[in-house]
Formats: structure tokens, sequence, C-alpha cells
């Protein structure tokens, strides 16, 4: 062989050895780099954190609708297939996620465990109508009743099937087969014309519930009228939100696309057919991780209605975003959008199931004074609802504690005020009337003052029937003003 194909032969081989050697004794990947430790000293509390904070997430729909149906059955001679009948507005001592204070609500759960449910809506007649929708365990709406309902307001019987069911079912029914055990209904009845509140509280009382089993001769419904106690419906953020998880998640169905979080809560002790029990060596980790979750959801909504102002040189955030189908289930082809999600029940519940071009309901929340400045705790401020607002049936404005999205308990009982008030406020020369909200009532102004004891408030304008000018954006709602 030459000389010269000898050396690099020789080379060659040297080079070939020196890279097999190195590739023996360092593998591409496989371990993070060398200068990195384990940044947690305990793996299993890092976990127990972190899938904590990620269950409360993805559970906030099922866990705000379970604590309504728990709050509800805490009530006195309240049970599934029972209907919680109010004589009238909501008041500031009734805990719940940001309802109204200005039409009574009609609510019930049931339990089809143990069988199919008929529900027997009324028809509407010149003095009253329903509002409102069924849920699923996820607040899903499976049905609506009224004029925007499957009844159109003609009234009619709901049968509403557990899930599989399979048994042959009658023709005179609106039949509603639901994803889950456990149903929850919330209705408004809405006087009509010169009718009263207790009128509409009269109409609420024709509604019907019972088992498809007794529809031969059904038992008279029952009513509760809660109006003078407190109910507590609002969520947890403690290890108390985990326990409300696994009580869920031990009764409904398990859908494909809660596979992956199913195996995730396993391992933090949240698993069907096993009692929870966390080690108590994990729960300040785990309540650590549920309390961060609230804190994010809080930054999420901060977020949210920043970027949803309806008017551009307004401060009203347009506060119901919907997914890419127009509902508020957010599941796309190719995600569940879990933040997304998180974030747009944490402070509403009972969406409409799709949120159509022109709702018949709007919801819109100030987030900032007329100067860009945000709306503070102590101060007090001014709301200018004009004359003619663009709202065919009512509009009204409620103040809310920001950190819980419930009614400010306070003395007057007094969480809103809108035009069923007109008679009752003081109005300015134009037709206008100044809303105030804030610790103290202005001088000669407490009939048009909402308390807020203190408290950061949150503010939602509710129209109910928006009109074409609220639409086409002809109308603009004044910015909130700081008085002091």
């Amino acid at each position: 062989m030459h000389v010269f194909c000898k050396v690099v032969v020789c080379a060659t081989l040297l080079v070939c050895s020196a890279v097999g050697s190195n590739a023996q004794t360092e593998a591409v990947g496989g371990q993070p780099p060398h200068d990195v430790k384990q940044s947690a000293n305990d793996l299993d509390g890092q976990v127990a954190y972190q899938r904590s904070f990620e269950a409360v997430l993805w559970a906030m729909p099922a866990s705000a609708i379970y604590r309504m149906r728990v709050g509800f059955l805490q009530l006195p001679g309240m049970a599934d297939n029972v209907i919680l009948s109010y004589s009238g507005p909501l008041r500031s001592i009734q805990e719940a996620i940001t309802p109204n204070q200005t039409t009574p609500y009609i609510c019930a759960t049931s339990d089809l465990r143990k069988g199919p449910v008929v529900l027997e809506v009324p028809a509407k007649t010149d003095k009253a109508v329903l509002y409102g929708q069924v849920v699923d365990a996820w607040q899903v709406t499976i049905a609506g009743v009224g004029p925007v309902g499957e009844d159109k307001g003609r009234g009619g019987k709901y049968l509403f099937l557990p899930p599989g069911y399979k048994d042959s079912v009658p023709d005179e029914y609106f039949v509603v087969r639901s994803s889950s055990y456990r149903i929850l209904f919330a209705f408004r009845s809405v006087q009509l014309g010169g009718a009263t509140a207790a009128d509409a509280y009269a109409y609420s009382k024709t509604l019907k519930m019972y088992p498809l089993s007794e529809a031969a001769n059904p038992k008279p419904t029952g009513f509760v009228d809660a109006l003078s106690l407190p109910v507590y419906t609002l969520p947890f953020y403690d290890i108390r939100a985990l326990q409300d998880i696994y009580d869920i998640i031990t009764v409904e169905p398990v859908q494909p696309r809660d596979k992956v979080m199913m195996g995730m809560l396993a391992t933090i002790g949240i698993e069907p057919g096993k009692p929870f029990n966390p080690p108590e060596k994990y729960k300040t980790a785990m309540e650590k991780g549920i309390a961060d979750a609230y804190f994010y959801m809080q930054k999420m909504d901060t977020e949210l209605f920043a970027s949803h102002l309806y008017w551009p040189d307004r401060h009203w955030s347009f506060v119901m975003v919907p997914d890419e189908h127009h509902g508020f289930e957010y599941v796309t082809d190719d995600a569940v959008q879990i933040d997304k999600r998180a974030a747009c029940w944490f402070f509403f519940t009972m969406y409409p199931k799709v949120l159509d071009e022109h709702a018949g309901t709007v919801y819109l929340a100030p987030i900032a004074d007329s100067t860009g400045q945000p709306v503070e705790a102590g101060k007090t401020y001014k709301v200018r609802v004009p004359k003619d607002v663009p709202a065919r049936q009512f509009w009204s404005l409620t103040v809310y504690e920001r950190a819980t999205w419930a009614f400010i308990n306070n003395p007057l009982d007094r969480a809103g005020l809108g035009s069923f008030n007109m008679d009752q406020m003081q109005k300015n020369a134009d037709g206008s009337v100044d809303v105030y909200f804030g610790p103290k009532a202005p001088g000669g102004l407490g009939s048009n003052w909402i308390p807020t004891l203190g408290k950061e408030p949150y503010v939602w304008l509710r129209l109910y029937g928006p009109e074409e000018a609220f639409w086409n954006k002809s109308f603009k709602m004044p910015d909130v003003e700081l008085v002091k």
C-alpha cells in the first residue's frame, strides 16, 4: 500500500475510534443538562400542587353547578324534584355567582339515576313568561324554556332521560337526553305589562315536576320559598374543592374528552370507587395549588374583560365571550381549551347554549372609570343611565364583590337598581337617572345608591331584550365616573 494511503487509513481509524468512544459515554439527550439539579425537594408534593391546580381549572363549570345543587338541597324542605320558587327578587344574604336582583328565580335539581323526570312548563300568559334553561352536570344547556325554548312560549311537557336510556318514550313530550345523571334548572319569571311581582310568583307555581313513573297520577309538586333564608352556593377554594370534584366524578359518566384528566386525578386520590382521603403531608401543597388556581382565574378574567370592549371609546366590556362554535363548552376539533373554559365559568353561571348574533340578554361590565383608572374599593362612583335605554323588557345595574362574584351583603339588602325601581329613584331633568355605588350614600341620594361596604365592586349592566340601537352601537353607555 502506498505510504500516503496508509497514513490516511490510520488517521481515519483514529477518528472513528474517538467518535465511537464519545458516542458510547455521552448519550445525545436523555437527561437534563449536567448543571441542572432537581428543583423541588419533594416531587410528590410538587405533583400534588400541580394536579390540584389543574383539577380546579378543569372542573370549574361542573364545580360551580354542583355547589349550587348542594346549596339548594341544604334549604329546609328542598329535595330533588322539589321547586325552589322565590316570591321576590333575591336578597343580598343569598350567595350565588352573579345573579340578578330584579326578577324572581325558580330553581330545581333532579337525579336521573332514579329514572326519567317530567317537567311541565306553563304557556306564556298576559302577566308572565318563563325564561331560562336546564343544564347537565357540566353546565351544558340541554333544554331551554319559554319563547326561546323548545316550547316557544306555548308550554308543554319536557322529559329528561338519563345517560344510556333505551326504553320507549311516549309521543307527547319534548324529549331531552342528558349526558349526566344530575341536572339543574334556573328560570326567571318575568312579569309582563302591568303585572306585579306577585303575579309572576303565582305563575311560577304552575310548574310541575315529577318522575315519569308517576306520570299517570303524579303527586302535587312541592314548592319552597326560601326568600328569608341565606343560601350558600359559591365554590370553595380549599381542600373542599377537590372533595366536590370527587363527588362529581364518582356519579357522572366519564366523557372521552376527560380521560386524560381522570388519570391525573387518580394520582391525588380522586378516583371512582375509592374514598377520597389525601395524605395529610400533601394537603398543604394541594391547597396552595387550589388557591393559586383561583388567583390565576382572576388574572385571566381581568385580561378577558380588557380585550372585549364593546365601544372603542368607552370602558364597558361585553363579558359573554363564546367559543368558536358560539357556545361555552370550549371543545374544538383539536383541544379542550381548559383555561378559556375556566375563565368563562369562573364568574358566570347558566350561559345559553348558543350566543346568537342578537342575544336576548346582554351583560356589560366597566373595566375602568371615565379616566381609565380601575374601579377601586372604598371609593364612590356614579353611572348615568340615559332615559331611553334600548331594552324592550328592562335594564338593571347590579354590583357584586369582585373577590366572590356574589352580592355584597348589606343592611339595605340592595345589590342592584334598574328600570323597575324608577318610581323610587330621583331622576334628572332629562329623564336620565344617576346610580351611585360606594361605601356611603351621596347626600340626599340614598334611593339611587348601592352599598359596597368597602369591597372591591364588580358592576354589571344587564339589558333584557336589547334593541337595534344597542346592536348598531348608535346607543352608547356613558362611562362610570369617580365621585370621590
